[in-house]
């Protein structure tokens, strides 16, 4: 793989050049190169992919072209098209029933849970609103940004700040060793450029065949059709520090973190004074809260607000302050506030809100409806 994945240049490898630096001849690549190798070799080739299979069998290989196949879907990226002249590289994300790198399968957990970062209430909610987004490993370069990675799907911007710069300095800052492992040593480095600690306070950009880049020599880097080679060196170390447990923890704790500060906002409008987290007790409740949050983070407290305003009208003697409220009369109160709560979301600019609210309250979800069932981090 090196000369292909490597960061910085690298003599040619023979497994794929050949010893004079000319391509190998397939039976040489069928016999010798591993699967991974092969992928490389048919993404630069792809016209050669059904000779090589031939070759493949040839060389009593033939359970490697499933492999081959499954390498060339998922472990490597391939050109999106948007529009007539934009686009860029992509992977490919696994279909349910696979779990693989889900939020929800991720062997960060236990370790948190045990630590009391977060409590088992709030990794059931945590993991099905998940659901909703990407996989910890996603990494797609096809749109208006330079990247996209990670299951909140944080991105880099065209002058290389945003909310994924951000997420790896505060993981450079907690661990530096795998900071260095998983980013620096593979060309990726984020720096706090800004005088705050906003997501346009810090830079991430890419050293390409050893040279540092400019964030817009990055993008241009990442978006040149004609280069997958670029696209392998840039992307490939994000999309292997989503597999890893300690990056997919910093990911998992900024849903925490999202979570948190969803639940402590104060709803919009008529006076309220109390959290959404006094309105709102069940897993379902805050699991919805969230989704929001994620999807339109800036509006959580007009749209709970205004759902609110609704149970309040229809429900006039209502205690404004629910702290006072009975056991008896949360119990009545509470789904008509989130049935409301969901109704309003359908309103908001939220992008496929019922079908994302279904994934959290439809008869699948192993959440509980229950007010109080939700028990978050004391």
């Amino acid at each position: 793989m090196t000369g292909l994945t490597g960061v910085t240049a690298q003599p040619a490898n023979t497994t794929t050049t050949g010893a004079s630096g000319n391509p190998p001849s397939l039976r040489t690549l069928a016999q010798t190169a591993d699967v991974h190798t092969l992928g490389l070799y048919v993404q630069s080739h792809p016209h050669d992919r059904a000779k090589l299979e031939t070759e493949l069998v040839k060389a009593n290989r033939s359970g490697d072209i499933a492999r081959l196949k499954d390498t060339l879907r998922y472990e490597l990226p391939h050109w999106e098209p948007r529009g007539t002249n934009s686009g860029g590289p992509n992977y490919k994300t696994r279909a349910l029933p696979d779990t693989t790198n889900l939020v929800g399968t991720s062997s960060a957990w236990n370790g948190m849970v045990a630590a009391g970062k977060v409590t088992p209430s709030e990794r059931r909610v945590i993991s099905q609103m998940a659901m909703n987004e990407g996989r910890l490993d996603s990494v797609q370069a096809y749109d208006s940004e330079t990247v996209t990675a990670g299951a909140m799907q944080k991105t880099i911007n065209a002058n290389g700040t945003g909310e994924l710069p951000k997420q790896v300095y505060d993981f450079s800052q907690s661990n530096p060793a795998g900071y260095k492992a998983l980013f620096a040593d593979k060309g990726w480095t984020v720096a706090h450029t800004g005088k705050g600690h906003g997501a346009s306070d810090y830079t991430m950009t890419f050293s390409a065949d050893g040279k540092p880049t400019t964030p817009q020599q990055t993008r241009a880097y990442i978006k040149d059709k004609t280069a997958p080679d670029h696209w392998n060196a840039a992307l490939d170390p994000l999309l292997q520090a989503g597999r890893d447990p300690a990056f997919q923890a910093v990911q998992i704790q900024d849903f925490k973190t999202r979570l948190d500060g969803a639940m402590a906002g104060t709803p919009s409008g008529k006076g309220y004074t109390q959290p959404i987290s006094a309105y709102v007790t069940s897993e379902k409740g805050a699991a919805l809260v969230l989704d929001e949050s994620v999807n339109r983070p800036n509006n959580v407290p007009h749209t709970f607000g205004r759902a609110l305003d609704s149970f309040y009208a229809a429900n006039p003697k209502a205690s404004r302050d629910p702290t006072q409220w009975t056991a008896a009369q949360r119990a009545d109160y509470e789904p008509k506030i989130m049935t409301a709560y969901e109704a309003e979301r359908t309103t908001s600019s939220m992008s496929h809100p019922t079908e994302r609210a279904q994934t959290i309250v439809g008869p699948a979800s192993p959440l509980s409806d229950a007010p109080k069932s939700f028990v978050p981090t004391p």
